[in-house]
């Protein structure tokens, strides 16, 4: 079940994006403790950006973010991976916009072929000097189709 978040999410989806990073990309550098992601998905993310969330059994599985025409954040935690929730929660993001994009680091390739799978183009590759974690990323877009929905 998808649903639209609340300040009481905060700590359930701090939780799923560091499982999720965990167990996606191992070799990230952590450069957040526990409590400072946890406040920057309640003051930030929550506070400012249209945020959802995957729920089963009362347990938040997955989240997407995204504001403007910037898709932040989609993460699933890793038990629940390739069962459809990470493109549920991308198809409610797409339903909001005509256009798209998000930074994915280069060495996540299971994400960057999953975004490509939903229509996403890579138009950018950097260094990863500019991001937290000075990893090299790439910048994917997704234009919706011209043609009335």
């Amino acid at each position: 079940m998808l649903r639209r978040a609340t300040q009481k999410d905060a700590q359930a989806i701090a939780a799923v994006h560091t499982a999720s990073r965990r167990g996606a990309m191992p070799w990230l550098p952590v450069v957040h403790t526990p409590e400072e992601d946890q406040a920057f998905f309640r003051g930030t993310v929550l506070s400012n950006q249209s945020v959802f969330v995957a729920e089963t059994a009362g347990q938040v599985i997955g989240f997407v973010a995204y504001e403007s025409d910037w898709l932040n954040h989609l993460y699933v935690v890793p038990a629940f991976f390739r069962r459809g929730i990470g493109s549920a929660l991308l198809s409610k993001a797409q339903t909001d916009a005509n256009l798209l994009q998000l930074w994915v680091f280069q060495q996540n390739y299971d994400a960057r072929a999953f975004y490509f799978r939903h229509g996403f183009t890579e138009v950018e590759f950097t260094d990863g000097a500019s991001n937290e974690e000075k990893t090299p990323d790439v910048r994917m877009i997704w234009q919706a189709d011209p043609s009335p929905r």
